[in-house]
């Protein structure tokens, strides 16, 4: 293990929020939308070819290992995209902001959904909150999560009404109340960037990417206008 000194970042009282999603890599609410670049969509036939000349390959055979070789090195080529997209944001993110606030979203269970699981296996969404955890520690940034049942879809990030239901193929939020009419994602990261009020003065608010010894500060942040569980955003 290498201890580092912690840096800073390069402003320390900015607050942004990230809103990981399918459609985009994230969405900040800056208003930067930062492009997914879906690295199993792009070569889906190849990799479907790859696997019938694996399966017709005789086990055992030279020409088999040949071909789990080939696959092999696709799904390598397609780990690095991912993961050279999330370093990229994650570093940058650290390196500039003092406070990044993000949706602690369920993951594993999201996965079941089958209309959407091939896209979110595609985006690797779980790394944004893993690789957050220990770049905020090595530059000096604070992490705060909202709960997986925290509305940042459905409430409006100007008056703060929170609408009934929002389903996933809405992508626009529209307020009966105040009228106003945003992208849905942008609209979520501002709620989340909002969010960082509440728990302003309390510190990191967890030691790890698991939720465990999250501060007191941020659960309370979490039961106002909480709803149903929010879901993925394609």
């Amino acid at each position: 293990m290498v201890d580092r000194e912690p840096g800073a970042p390069r402003r320390p009282e900015a607050v942004v929020g990230v809103d990981a999603g399918l459609r985009h890599l994230a969405v900040l609410s800056t208003g930067e939308k930062v492009p997914n670049p879906r690295p199993l969509k792009q070569v889906l036939r190849k990799l479907s070819r790859l696997n019938r000349e694996l399966a017709r390959r005789k086990p055992g055979s030279r020409s088999r290992e040949e071909a789990r070789q080939k696959l092999a090195r696709l799904h390598a080529h397609m780990a690095h995209i991912r993961w050279d997209a999330w370093h990229k944001l994650t570093t940058r993110l650290t390196r500039t902001y003092g406070t990044i606030v993000v949706e602690r979203l369920n993951v594993a269970e999201m996965l079941r959904n089958r209309r959407l699981s091939r896209a979110m296996a595609d985006s690797a969404m779980a790394e944004l909150r893993r690789l957050l955890a220990y770049k905020t520690t090595w530059y000096g940034s604070r992490l705060v999560e909202a709960d997986p049942f925290y509305p940042s879809s459905k409430r409006c990030s100007d008056c703060g009404a929170v609408k009934d239901t929002l389903p996933l193929g809405e992508r626009t939020c529209r307020c009966d109340a105040c009228g106003l009419v945003l992208d849905r994602d942008a609209n979520a990261a501002r709620n989340l960037a909002a969010l960082a009020a509440a728990v302003a003065g309390s510190g990191p608010e967890t030691r790890n990417a698991r939720g465990r010894n999250r501060s007191p500060a941020v659960r309370r942040a979490i039961p106002e206008g909480a709803g149903s569980r929010q879901g993925a955003r394609p």
